[in-house]
């Protein structure tokens, strides 16, 4: 994969609102899956395929803590400066 198909593909899985809006919770700090699930108001199963397409592409990855499993940026630094970029004026 070239550098221009990988960046294209990072953009486009945070091109989804979903996708986007937990990428901005995990600014925040890491989250479980239930936590995601509940401040979004979405099913627990979406949070899941949405986090899976987050992973795949390199911008989250997980720990686990028991029962739970975290999910955090891997690079909330260039996140953060997507989401600025994408609120500018």
């Amino acid at each position: 994969m070239t550098k221009n198909e990988s960046n294209a593909s990072f953009l486009k899985a945070l091109g989804h609102p979903v996708r986007l809006m937990i990428a901005r919770a995990l600014l925040d700090g890491q989250k479980c899956v239930g936590e995601i699930e509940s401040s979004m108001n979405i099913r627990q199963a979406n949070a899941s395929q949405h986090l899976m397409i987050l992973r795949t592409n390199g911008i989250v990855d997980s720990n686990r803590n028991g029962n739970q499993k975290y999910y955090y940026l891997k690079e909330p630094k260039v996140i953060n400066n997507i989401i600025t970029i994408l609120e500018a004026d």
